[in-house]
């Protein structure tokens, strides 16, 4: 593919030519992905997850006033729609917000969530050691993908405008105004994320359920402890309640001044007049008032399972024979699919996928449906980028399989009567549409053929009707070219399977409620869920029909009457029955976990719907709506009638004729009126139809991502460094250096292009590095570049070393938290003596190539929960072969290994464990200097102990973290270490209010232990240890000394954390225990992460 780096100017997010000036000036800078591969600095291993491309995939573009959209083979209707709708929707949000877009959006459109997981989107496979200096350029790119839905489509592309714009306020748009930013403090997770849901979509019934939930078990009232969907519902609401309380213009002057004062509290204080703490009781109380008046009925029995605050339970589903219960479970990202018989309470386990993660979780799979036998399992999985239809046949447990490669997604199938077919909900070029799948001739027949979103359909009456819920307009069956109106309510429908009439049959019309998920009960009646009351509890409807006129023959309008089955407070997140079963199955929540509830079903059992108990918020919309039925009720001007931007006016044939009788409870609004209170108040949801712009060709185009500009004190080091031994052994630390450097990557992120220089105090010992990554398909490649240079002080010479390394290296990830790793290295070393007297002029300069090979097994499923605090578990495992180029008789091998492990012992309070060790042998060696901390500011060398030199060293590097000791108490060939480590995060951890300063945020305090030795021989308690023996000299006499010492050595101490002017700073002070001594406290102050 061709390669282009175009400059534009700064407006447009490209290279301005100043920052090329500045770029040529400081010339090249550390890569933001350092090659901290092996031990070559100490503990400092980089581990990082992958992504894993199935396809290829070919990009294009339209390019609009305002907006690029980016799509790929089936993409390009939502790539139109997303312009036309972002053209609506951004006007709106900028009146909101009360600022202006700056600079272009580019909207990246995927398919399916699936497809953006495969890409290398906010993939960041290494691990920064120094997190000062860092100011990472915010963009204005927007990734969006279908779930077969535009509903919540819609919803990503205003959440993507919102995260913009909010992104201008709180940091600046140029780039003086990020690097200024560059320590900008930390908001809470409530803060944006509430505030993007708030600007994103409305309040509805699931955030009310789930808000209720939270208030009421009073774990809202300490806002800053809450974390993932909590936290964002719980901003969301308090940004409401700011809004009616104090006005929508409080809403972009409370984040403005935050970040003026850049402070989360004065931000609240200025607008509001109160503190925090007081807003955020009275808006604790404001909702704690509106719930406590319901009464609490919450569903009985759950089945005895394992619940977790963190699991979800997903689409339970009823054997026919009422023997098992199927359902997925999902921990953070670890999908699972359970096969549980309720007979036996025993559970087996068909499937699992995923590991735990912070990313966009793809909770769209397994569906799962029972063949009416009970004795096969169909299930569908999204695997290695394609979706599969599995058949578990139970009676000998044998799986079929069978590709769906006609549809790009499936969020719904259900049996036929028969066990032929199967109801399918389908998503096929941005259209979500409804299917019967004939299993037989692996065949499948299309029923709707429109942008309307039709989920969840099942066969009723035999095969005679499949019912299934949509957001449609009309009720007559045509096929669309592009999208049109989405209502923002489902309703259920009916289509004639035997007559394949066009017209469906409109089951319910509740333009305030949505009803999904229906199932059969029995002949004429099925079951269905609704939010009618402000909850989604379980309904039974009885399907009917009745005479509409008679001309030459008779027609028939259809219709149902529906009553509750349950009236909890709690919303059912999903149910299970069957077929003349007097079971049921729920999910809901109840206190703070998913579970799974058994319920006695009976239709005839009805609760009156008007005397069911509504929610606050319900009531609320409810006396909405009636004003503006009541407006609606005027006649609407020709002129100003709603017309789509995609086809004619809407005229549905079954809206214009009379209301279908509405169950009981509900309100019943004609077609003209629906439409009319739709577009009440507010411009058409999209603007008349327009030609679609040229399609281009994406062509690599790089954006700057990271300026850096820090203080180290340690080497860049992509490798070991030369053994300096002699007479005054030494690790060489290059003491206080400054580092600079610049990272660039393409739209995709696909492509990345990291320099680097590190100035030395003397401007002469410099590095530089240079790399470029292709991350574009799964065998992920990079080349890197490297020059360093270290000055040793010997006996009789001074001397430089100019280190030249080049490295190509390969990565194939066999899923996202596992990849074997492979490098070819070539090293070339040119040892300069320089000309301190007349013998070391004369001198030649010494030349050494080596080669080498490096293979890895790297494993990563760990999530940051804050700053050096991780939950999970990494491991690297490893061998390096390195060849003098010239000389067969100078080679070694090393090996390797890294394990850590990270336990949330109570929120992020963090034990720590690492056990780590390595080897080298052949006919030359690397030797480990064990103790002391990486990057510690002023190091210090032990003389004590000896080395081995008959080892033939050629490369030396630290074992780190033995604390207690300086570096060298022990040396060697092979090293083993284990450290442990309590982080508690003092103040996150105890204050209930935001924490702006990242000094106080970061602060913690540590108690810790180490343990390891290093050796040579083939253990520790080898006598050829050199360990074991010490060397006096005495003129012409050498006597050697036999040494009784225990080659293991540990360190216990304590220590501080923090973030200071940008800085992860560590403190800390450790006693050494040597042959059961505890030595005087050593002191240590560093700059590095984990460990």
């Amino acid at each position: 593919m061709r390669h282009l780096i175009i400059l534009f100017h700064q407006k447009n997010g490209r290279l301005p030519f100043s920052f090329v000036c500045f770029f040529v000036l400081w010339f090249f800078l550390l890569p933001q992905q350092q090659l901290n591969a092996q031990f070559y600095n100490g503990s400092n291993m980089s581990f990082g997850k992958s992504r894993v491309q199935w396809s290829n995939t070919i990009w294009f573009y339209y390019r609009y006033d305002q907006f690029d959209t980016y799509f790929y083979l089936n993409g390009q209707e939502l790539a139109q729609y997303t312009a036309q709708y972002a053209e609506k929707e951004l006007p709106q949000l900028e009146r909101r917000l009360q600022t202006s877009l700056n600079e272009k959006i580019q909207f990246i459109v995927f398919n399916s969530l699936g497809d953006l997981k495969q890409s290398n989107i906010g993939l960041s496979s290494e691990q920064q050691y120094n997190t000062g200096g860092i100011t990472h350029i915010i963009g204005s790119k927007v990734f969006l993908y279908f779930d077969g839905n535009y509903l919540n489509f819609e919803k990503q592309i205003r959440a993507g405008i919102a995260d913009i714009l909010v992104n201008q306020l709180m940091s600046g748009g140029s780039i003086g105004s990020q690097i200024r930013n560059a320590a900008l403090f930390k908001l809470p997770d409530w803060y944006k994320t509430g505030l993007l849901s708030y600007l994103a979509e409305d309040w509805n019934t699931s955030f009310d359920g789930r808000m209720r939930e939270g208030v009421l078990s009073g774990r809202f009232k300490k806002i800053n402890r809450l974390e993932g969907e909590e936290a964002m519902v719980a901003g969301h609401s308090l940004w409401r309640f700011i809004e009616k309380t104090y006005g929508p213009a409080a809403i972009p002057e409370i984040v403005h001044l935050t970040e003026v004062g850049r402070n989360v509290q004065n931000g609240f204080f200025y607008v509001t007049g109160i503190k925090f703490k007081q807003l955020s009781k009275d808006w604790h109380t404001y909702f704690e008032t509106m719930y406590k008046d319901s009464k609490e009925q919450m569903p009985e029995l759950p089945l005895k399972l394992k619940y977790r605050t963190y699991r979800n339970f997903n689409r339970p589903n009823f054997s026919p024979d009422e023997k098992y219960l199927s359902f997925s479970t999902s921990d953070e990202g670890l999908i699972k699919l359970w096969l549980y018989n309720l007979q036996t309470g025993k559970k087996k386990r068909m499937f699992k996928t995923g590991y735990s993660t912070d990313e966009k979780i793809d909770l769209s799979f397994p569906l799962t449906a029972w063949h009416p036998s009970s004795e096969l399992f169909a299930f569908v999985l999204e695997e290695k980028g394609q979706i599969n239809l599995y058949f578990y046949n139970l009676s000998d447990g044998t799986t079929e399989s069978r590709n769906m490669f006609d549809f790009q997604k499936i969020t719904h199938i259900s049996y036929s009567p028969d066990g032929l077919q199967l109801a399918m909900a389908a998503g096929r070029k941005g259209k979500p549409d409804i299917y019967i799948f004939d299993i037989p001739s692996n065949s499948h027949t299309q029923i709707t053929d429109d942008y309307y979103t039709d989920t969840d359909p099942a066969f009723m009456q035999g095969n005679n009707l499949i019912v299934f819920s949509s957001n449609r307009t009309s009720d007559t069956l045509k096929p669309q070219d592009k999208p049109s109106i989405q209502l923002p309510s489902f309703d259920l429908f009916a289509y004639d399977n035997i007559s394949k009439d066009p017209l469906l049959k409109r089951l319910t019309t509740t333009p305030l409620a949505n009803e999904t998920a229906a199932q059969q009960n029995s002949v004429g009646r099925l079951n269905f869920l609704s939010d009618e009351t402000g909850y989604y509890n379980l309904y039974s409807g009885k399907f009917d029909s009745a005479i509409a006129f008679v001309d030459t023959t008779v027609h028939y309008r259809y219709f149902m009457e529906s009553s509750a089955q349950t009236q909890f407070t709690t919303n059912i997140l999903g149910y299970a029955g069957a077929a003349l079963s007097d079971q049921q199955f729920l999910v809901a929540r109840d206190k703070n976990r998913q579970k799974i509830f058994k319920i006695t079903n009976d239709p005839f059992n009805n609760l009156e719907i008007n005397d069911l108990d509504s929610s606050a918020f319900m009531r609320n919309r409810q006396r909405e709506f009636l004003i503006k039925k009541n407006n609606s009720e005027a006649p609407v001007s020709p002129r100003k009638r709603f017309r789509s931007v995609f086809r004619p006016a809407v005229i549905s044939d079954s809206l214009m004729q009379e209301p279908l009788p509405a169950r009981q409870g509900a309100f019943r609004i004609s077609g003209n009126q629906r439409l009319s209170m739709l577009n009440q108040g507010k411009d058409s949801p999209l603007k008349e139809e327009r030609p679609a712009p040229k399609r281009r060709n994406y062509l690599v185009e790089y954006f700057y991502d990271e300026l850096i500009t820090q203080i180290d004190f340690t080497y860049i080091n992509y490798s070991y460094q030369p053994f300096s031994g002699g007479g005054s052994p030494i690790y060489l630390n290059p003491g206080f250096n400054v580092f600079m450097g610049v990272n660039f990557i393409d739209l995709l992120e696909d492509y990345r292009i990291s320099a680097g220089v590190r100035l030395n105090t003397n401007l002469t010992n410099n590095e530089y590095a240079l790399s470029f990554s292709n991350l574009k398909n799964r065998l992920d490649r990079h080349i890197v570049l490297h020059r360093q240079s270290v000055e040793e002080f010997l006996e009789t010479a001074y001397t430089r070393t100019h280190s030249h390394q080049a490295f190509y290296m390969v990565s194939w990830p066999f899923k996202e938290t596992f990849a074997v790793k492979g490098t070819a290295i070539y090293r070339n070393d040119m040892k300069v003596y320089l000309s301190t007297d007349q013998t070391n002029l004369k001198k030649k300069n010494e030349y050494e190539n080596w080669g080498g090979l490096r293979g890895e097994l790297v494993f990563d499923n760990t999530r940051q929960i804050g700053m050096n605090l991780y939950t999970g578990m990494r491991w690297k495992a490893f061998g390096e072969y390195y060849q003098l180029v010239d000389s067969k008789s100078r080679s070694f091998v090393v090996l390797g290994f890294d394990f850590r492990h990270y336990q949330r012992i109570h929120r992020n309070f963090i034990w720590a464990n690492r056990f780590a060790g390595s080897t080298s042998f052949g006919n030359n060696k690397l030797i480990y200097y064990m103790g002391g901390v990486d990057n510690w500011l002023i190091p210090k060398f032990s003389q004590e102990t000896p080395i081995d030199y008959g080892q033939n060293y050629a490369y030396q590097t630290l074992a780190t973290n033995l604390r207690g000791f300086h570096q060298n108490i022990r040396n060697g060939n092979s090293f083993v270490v284990a450290n442990s480590e309590l982080r508690f995060p003092v103040f996150s951890y105890l204050l209930q209010n935001p924490i702006s300063s990242a000094f106080i945020r970061n602060f913690q305090l540590l108690a810790f232990g180490d343990i390891g030795t290093a050796w040579t021989g083939w253990n520790p308690y080898d006598p050829s240890n050199s360990l074991y023996t010490s060397y006096i000299y005495n003129g012409p006499l050498t006597i050697s000394v036999e040494v009784q010492k225990d080659p293991i050595v540990g360190g216990i101490g304590f220590g501080a954390r923090t973030t200071l002017l940008g800085y992860f700073v560590r403190a800390d002070v450790a006693w050494g225990i040597e042959d059961a001594h505890i030595n005087k406290p050593v002191f240590y102050l560093s700059f590095s992460l984990d460990f």
